[in-house]
């Protein structure tokens, strides 16, 4: 454990928590996410650069960053290689302010899913407007 004097070091990984924080004009505030392209950093830009926090970017210095093999063995949340190595591969390793306010999310995550369904224990649908009659033709 570690104990601080001012400034305050708040790590937070969520986009609410991070937004909460720089309102209240906590400082520093640095966002522990798993961010691997700049589309992803960029709603933590957007709130610092409005709160008017100055931004940096830091990678970890290890030899085992971009290591997939250690990185399993490491990680506390049960990634697996696979995953890992797929994170590896749309990681962008030159990040800065203008890369990051300029990048856009890809399609795909503009696209709203439907709601998921809910169920009764029989099976049954809850959604009105999924519902349909059972009716009996003979």
């Amino acid at each position: 454990m570690a104990l601080y004097s001012a400034p305050m070091i708040i790590f937070v990984n969520k986009m609410d928590t991070s937004k909460q924080a720089m309102e209240q004009g906590r400082s520093p505030v640095i966002i522990d996410n798993t961010n691997t392209q700049a589309w992803e950093m960029k709603p933590y830009v957007e709130v610092a650069l409005e709160k008017g926090y100055r931004v940096e970017f830091h990678e970890p210095d290890t030899w085992w960053k971009f290591d997939p093999e250690e990185l399993e063995k490491r990680n506390k949340h049960g990634v697996t290689r696979e995953k890992i190595a797929q994170m590896l591969e749309r990681y962008e390793y030159q990040i800065s302010i203008p890369i990051v306010m300029n990048s856009v999310a890809p399609p795909h995550k503009h696209t709203q899913r439907p709601p998921l369904q809910r169920r009764h224990r029989w099976g049954g649908n809850t959604d009105s407007w999924n519902s349909f009659p059972i009716s009996s033709s003979r």
